[in-house]
Formats: structure tokens, C-alpha cells, sequence
């Protein structure tokens, strides 16, 4: 990974017990006696975590981490001191010190020390990373401080630069392409072409044209040589999404590309050497397919030299309300509106409700919402009726009445929930043309 740590300590006894320990795990660990130096090494290069054995004053302590913090602030920092006073502990602590370890300690609380340091620096460099890729407009940033997506982000940072093999698990909706793109932009192939093929959107004659090319005349029609997409995304990164409906043929033809590194388009016989990251996602539980023999194993295995497995909302609901907050500066841009909140009772509906669409459906809910909301705040009102019941049938007769515009909006959405989003079903179940329908919908829009 890269962890750089720097380790600042005059006495030669500690210093030899402690580098060798913390080289063991796998860190850069460069060490100096004087905290001057260590400082000025500080200014010129950058270190995740700085291990400070200081045995001076504790004004000099806190003088030291203060001038650490000034240099370098995204550095973790950890005090072991002789002076293990209280007052000196939260001075350091308020400071911004990682933490603070009084003598004598254990060399192997001192390690887990550092080892928490790290985790917390390679997740604050990921954050910064996505943050980045935000601002650059080339991606919508992973939301959640759950500790579930906590661990989405370790495994990525972890991952990205690795260029094996991913396979990204996770229910429909839970952002298995965002986090197959974000994996691409933080690998070495991203200045490289990410592309993203359904698996089991085309039978499988024409996903091997999609995926290997053909040749000239392989079948009635194929007039010149195709490329397929392992050669025309060559450096590349390929998802494969819904893997878990790839025939049995297709599944053999992969297998062997993943082992050989070749393909051979259809109707040809020359081995083609191809170049490429593979990921792959699914929502199936690959190992009941293997049981099943729908699946074969030895692609699996291919497949899942690393995994990623993202948490259906329901299992982090603490990430709603941020989710809330970032779809709702989205749409309110989107459709020039100034929307601002959901209200106390929109929040405690969405807490409640177990989002079988996970963070798809909330993002179609809160677009919705906006779509309807006049104001600055999304009310129950503006939500499907799905939760509008729910609240209703609490608010009996002092439940709040809507106008008749209101009413007909209302519907509207409804059906074009119950429909998917199909405008020419939902104008055919409302009895109007397609072209009012558009004009209603447009109008709530602008509203």
C-alpha cells in the first residue's frame, strides 16, 4: 500500500524494537533522533503516520504535535511520552493527536495503534480521491459513513491499484457499476476505457459478437471484420454485469479468454492476444448456482480473486439522510428549484421503510418528490403512495387534504411508479395522449 511512517525517538534501545516490528507489517518506517529534523523531514516528504516517543516536557509534546499538524495535516500522529498526565493526554488529544500512549506500553498496543492510524489515513486518502472524482464531474461520489461502506472503501483502495480480477456483489440498486467505475479511475488503466456490458441482455450468439468481434462473412451478413469489445477497449476495464446470467457456452468462452489472455472472434481461428481488467457484479448467489450446475465453478473461482460485497440500504439506514441531502442538490439544480430538506416525517418514513429498490428507489423517490414540491421543504405529500398510506392511515381525519392538482400529480407519479417509468403505458392507464402526458409532466417540472 505504500504507508509511510515516520518515527521519531533518541532512544537507540526503542528504535531497535520498535522498526523492525512495524517493517513487519509491511510500512516505509524512516527514524530520527531530533524532532527538528524529523520536522523538516515532514516539510519535504509525505508520511501517513508519525510514531513520536518525545520523553520531554509536556508543553514540548504539545508544542512538537502542534508544529506536526501545521506541516502536515492530514498526517496521523501518535504521542508516547513519560509524562502520561491526564491533562497532558487531552491537550494532545484536543490537538488532534491520533492518540496518546503513555510509558511504559506494549509493543504490540503501540503496533494496533498504528495499524488503526493507517486505516483511518488510506480511508481519509480515498475520500479525498472520490471527492476529487466529484468535483471533476467524472463520477457521483460512494455515499454512506456506515461502517459497511466503510468497508466498501477500504476494499476498493485496497484493490484498485492490484489489477486482478473484482467480482462486485450486491441487490439491484446498491451501486455495483459506480463502484466498478470508481475502482477503474483509482487503477492504473484510467486514463484507459471503461467499458460496462449486461451479461444476460443478449442471448448468447450476439454477447460473443459484443465480446470477441467476428470475422468477414462468419454468418449471413457480417460483410467486413468486427472488433469486439476485449479489442477495441484494449488497456481497458470491462464490467460484466449480471454475470450470473451468462449461458454455459458463454461461460466456457470467458473462462478462456480470463486463462489465456486471448480471444477468437467468431468465425476465425487465429488466437488474438487481448489486454484488459475484467470486473464482473451480480445480485445471484453464485455459490447455490454452482450447486445447481447453472454456474461453473472454475470461472467463479477466475472470477473471484477478490471480492466486493455492497450492503443493501435496509442494512444502513444511518446513510439515508446523506443520501437525501446529495439527491436532493442534484434534482434541485436539475429542475432549477430550491428545495432544501425533507421534512421530520419524510426522514422517520424512509428510516422505517426496508427500500426493496435500495438506493435506486430512494433516488427515484426524491426526484420524484421534487418534481411535485413547490416549496423548500419535501412533505409526505410529495411521496409515492406506498409511504403517503402508511402516514395517512396514522393521520386519520386530521390527515392533510390536497387540492385537486395536487391529486391529479399525485396519481400521475403513482402510475408511472406502477408502470416503471413507461410514459406510453401510463398515458394509456390515465386515458390522455402521450403528448399531454408529456406536457403534465413537463409543467410539474417547471413547476
Amino acid at each position: 500500500m505504500g504507508i509511510r511512517v515516520l518515527v521519531v525517538d533518541n532512544d537507540p534501545v526503542s528504535v531497535d524494537r520498535l522498526l523492525p516490528v512495524l517493517k513487519a507489517e509491511g510500512y516505509t518506517v524512516i527514524d530520527f533522533e531530533d524532532r527538528n529534523d524529523a520536522l523538516d523531514e515532514l516539510g519535504r516528504r509525505e508520511y501517513d503516520v508519525v510514531v513520536a516517543e518525545l520523553d520531554a516536557r509536556a508543553e514540548k509534546e504539545v508544542a512538537f504535535l502542534g508544529r506536526a499538524r501545521d506541516i502536515s495535516p492530514g498526517t496521523e500522529v501518535i504521542i508516547v511520552s513519560s509524562n502520561g498526565t491526564i491533562d497532558t493526554a487531552v491537550a494532545a488529544m484536543k490537538m488532534g493527536a491520533f492518540h496518546f500512549l503513555p510509558k511504559p506500553y506494549k509493543i504490540d498496543d503501540l503496533v494496533l495503534f498504528v495499524r488503526r492510524a493507517v486505516e483511518r489515513r488510506v480511508l481519509q486518502l480515498e475520500v479525498e480521491a472520490l471527492r476529487a472524482m466529484v468535483r471533476d464531474k467524472r463520477l457521483p461520489p460512494l455515499i454512506g459513513k456506515s461502517l459497511g461502506m466503510q468497508k466498501v472503501r477500504r476494499d476498493m483502495a485496497r484493490v484498485a491499484p492490484l489489477d486482478c480480477t473484482v467480482l462486485i456483489r450486491g441487490e439491484t440498486g446498491t451501486g455495483k457499476e459506480l463502484v466498478s467505475r470508481t475502482i477503474h479511475l483509482m487503477s492504473t488503466r484510467a486514463d484507459k476505457q471503461f467499458f460496462a456490458i449486461n451479461a444476460g441482455a443478449f442471448n448468447p450468439d450476439l454477447l460473443a459478437n459484443e465480446l470477441f468481434g467476428h470475422e468477414k462473412e462468419a454468418y449471413t451478413g457480417a460483410q467486413g471484420i468486427k472488433k469486439g469489445i476485449f479489442e477495441s477497449i484494449a488497456g481497458g476495464t470491462l464490467l460484466l454485469d449480471e454475470i450470473g446470467e451468462m449461458s454455459g457456452n458463454m461461460q466456457v468462452q470467458l473462462l478462456r479468454a480470463l486463462q489465456e489472455r486471448t480471444i477468437v472472434r467468431v468465425g476465425g481461428t487465429r488466437e488474438i492476444p487481448v489486454d484488459l481488467r475484467i470486473l464482473a457484479a451480480t445480485n445471484r448467489n453464485l455459490e447455490e448456482d454452482i450447486e445447481r450446475g447453472s454456474f461453473r465453478r472454475d470461472l467463479f473461482y477466475r472470477l473471484n480473486v477478490f471480492s466486493i460485497t455492497l450492503p443493501p440500504l435496509r442494512e444502513r439506514s444511518e446513510d439515508i439522510p446523506l443520501f437525501c441531502q446529495y439527491f436532493l442538490d442534484v434534482y434541485s439544480r436539475k429542475f432549477k428549484k430550491k428545495v432544501r430538506k425533507v421534512s421530520k416525517e419524510v426522514l422517520e418514513l424512509f428510516m422505517e421503510y426496508p427500500f426493496p429498490g435500495n438506493v435506486r428507489e430512494l433516488e427515484n423517490v426524491i426526484e420524484r418528490a421534487i418534481v411535485l414540491c413547490d416549496g423548500h421543504n419535501v412533505e409526505v405529500q410529495h411521496l409515492p403512495r406506498r409511504f403517503r398510506k402508511k402516514r395517512e392511515g396514522q393521520g386519520g381525519k386530521h390527515a392533510r387534504l390536497v387540492t385537486l392538482a395536487e391529486m391529479e400529480r399525485q396519481y400521475i407519479f403513482d402510475v408511472l411508479d406502477r408502470v416503471q417509468g413507461n410514459k406510453a403505458e401510463a398515458a394509456k392507464i390515465l386515458g390522455i395522449d402521450r403528448a399531454t402526458l408529456w406536457r403534465k409532466l413537463k409543467r410539474y417540472q417547471e413547476g
